[in-house]
């Protein structure tokens, strides 16, 4: 089962990306009697994968492909700030927050004590290489992860290299490789809600 938290995120993601009516399209085509996600429930796996298809065929994208487009709007849209926010906090530059990324699963229960995101494992090669794996998910999560982290990239001022290796078995590899750490400025960051004046 996957929080309804996720789904109505990708509903968003859909709506303010695509617009309603496109939203409407894909869920007329799934026939669920409803027409939005409830975030406090929880729904199958099976009707996470029907409604990636769906959108993913209306909108002629790989599935794969919109899996990244909406890890990057977790990230960079300001109506789910808090996602940015969560992700932030694990640290000061980019290679910290790859670093804290093990220690997510634990940050997103202390928001929402039921939210079971998945466990991520972090392989350091080298001080710029790393390899990232997501363990016992979903097929394409792992897109959603590289989008996420492609984004935050970008939010620190980062230049990265990302791929994503594949799935094997359950889980799903990223390798990230750090080309500049500095190569632009990032995003403003800070701690309190609303930021300083």
């Amino acid at each position: 089962m996957i929080h309804g938290l996720i789904f109505w995120c990708f509903e968003g993601f859909l709506i303010f990306t695509y617009g309603a009516g496109r939203w409407r399209s894909v869920m007329g085509k799934l026939d669920l009697g409803y027409d939005s996600f409830e975030p406090l429930f929880r729904y199958d796996v099976d009707l996470a994968n029907r409604l990636v298809t769906e959108a993913a065929h209306q909108l002629d994208k790989p599935t794969d492909t919109l899996l990244e487009d909406f890890g990057t709007f977790l990230v960079t849209d300001e109506r789910v700030e808090r996602v940015r926010r969560l992700l932030r906090f694990g640290g000061v530059d980019y290679t910290d927050f790859l670093h804290s990324l093990e220690d997510l699963h634990g940050r997103a229960q202390l928001a929402v004590p039921d939210l079971d995101l998945p466990t991520i494992e972090l392989d350091a090669i080298t001080a710029e290489e790393f390899r990232i794996t997501c363990c016992s998910v979903a097929q394409g999560v792992g897109f959603i992860l590289l989008g996420v982290l492609r984004a935050l990239a970008d939010d620190y001022g980062a230049l990265a290299y990302l791929e994503h290796l594949g799935r094997e078995g359950q889980d799903e590899t990223i390798s990230v490789r750090l080309l500049e750490m500095r190569h632009g400025t990032g995003r403003a960051f800070h701690l309190a809600a609303g930021g300083v004046p």
